[in-house]
């Protein structure tokens, strides 16, 4: 494994890229997804037994809970509770969540978050704690979808759940449900409730928690394309031999492998049909895929230090300043970013 710094990246920093990222497939689901965890996380204010890393990596998880339906291209379909085919985007959240992620203790909770309590608690090959996690985002998903989607009157909402107890829910779930006042829930009331702040951000991640969280978000432009995975490892190996090869010292060529493994996290709000075109792209469709540039910095916001960043978006410049996005010539290159664009 190629190592390079991460102490600039905390919790913030590292969720708010992922969600930047996955709002780059469809901003319907991670808004969903910041919903459900909300949800999730007044469940869990109350409940023994749950530490604050475990709050933490719930609330996690259940932002990431329908990561499969990216992969499916089927959001649509996805973004209504009752479905003919609940286990297609379930089981891609449970192999990315497990392959990918620092909460693959989790994964069977993504796998069985749409499957009936009246199945799930018999099941022996699940934990219970997976049992309890898998409910809590099922119902919370319920929650979400019902009051933001269906926009089911908060009545109807209540009659449904009474009507699932013990079927589709967990009976001691349903009634702490209704003792919470879900009348409305938006991503507004996340964004701003401290104790979800602080269930999110207050319990700081480990490094290698971070480095996964982080390869997670490279691998998450598979979601657009595999080939573009393939090169942003590729070109992340190359930096870093060159970089040894040209006698950099180990601070520098930290910054240089971060910024390769950066580089095109801007490709996954292209279009695949242009990312895997097999000929010359048109000027039209150029202009699309150079938008990648500006996407990745979107995506950045702030969170990556600037000689990071300018590695990671100057990596289609050229001496000649015939490049893009900034036409830049030589002279306001830095080696690593040389170093980067020739890998």
């Amino acid at each position: 494994m190629l190592q390079y710094n991460i102490s600039f990246i905390d919790n913030k920093a590292i969720i708010g890229i992922l969600r930047r990222t996955c709002n780059h497939v469809d901003k319907r689901l991670m808004d969903h997804g910041i919903r459900v965890a909300y949800i999730v996380s007044r469940l869990l204010r109350d409940m023994p037994g749950w530490d604050a890393a475990m709050q933490r990596d719930v609330c996690t998880l259940a932002i990431l809970h329908d990561v499969g339906a990216y992969k499916t291209a089927e959001i649509d379909r996805m973004l209504k509770f009752e479905s003919n085919n609940i286990w297609e985007h379930s089981v891609y959240g449970y192999l990315f969540v497990k392959y990918f992620s620092p909460l693959r203790e989790y994964a069977q909770a993504i796998l069985f978050h749409h499957a009936p309590w009246r199945m799930l608690q018999g099941a022996a090959d699940v934990s219970e704690q997976n049992k309890q996690i898998a409910q809590l985002l099922s119902i919370a998903d319920r929650v979400d979808v019902c009051l933001n989607a269906e926009y089911c009157p908060y009545a109807e909402l209540v009659s449904l759940l009474q009507k699932e107890r013990g079927t589709r829910f967990a009976p001691a779930l349903v009634d702490r449900v209704l003792e919470h006042d879900f009348t409305a829930v938006s991503a507004e009331q996340a964004e701003s409730d401290p104790v979800f702040a602080r269930m999110l951000y207050g319990t700081p991640f480990s490094e290698a928690d971070i480095r996964e969280y982080l390869t997670m978000i490279i691998f998450s432009i598979d979601f657009r394309s595999r080939h573009t995975v393939t090169h942003a490892m590729t070109t992340t190996s190359i930096s870093s031999e060159l970089a040894f090869f040209m006698g950099l010292d180990s601070a520098a060529r930290s910054d240089i492998v971060c910024g390769a493994l950066l580089h095109d996290l801007g490709k996954i709000g292209v279009p695949v049909e242009i990312l895997e075109y097999p000929g010359k792209l048109s000027p039209q469709a150029m202009s699309v895929m150079r938008s990648h540039v500006d996407i990745t910095e979107e995506i950045f916001d702030g969170s990556i230090p600037p000689p990071i960043q300018r590695i990671a978006l100057r990596h289609h410049e050229k001496l000649n300043g015939a490049g893009y996005p900034r036409g830049l010539t030589g002279g306001e290159l830095t080696l690593g970013e040389r170093i980067v664009a020739v890998a």
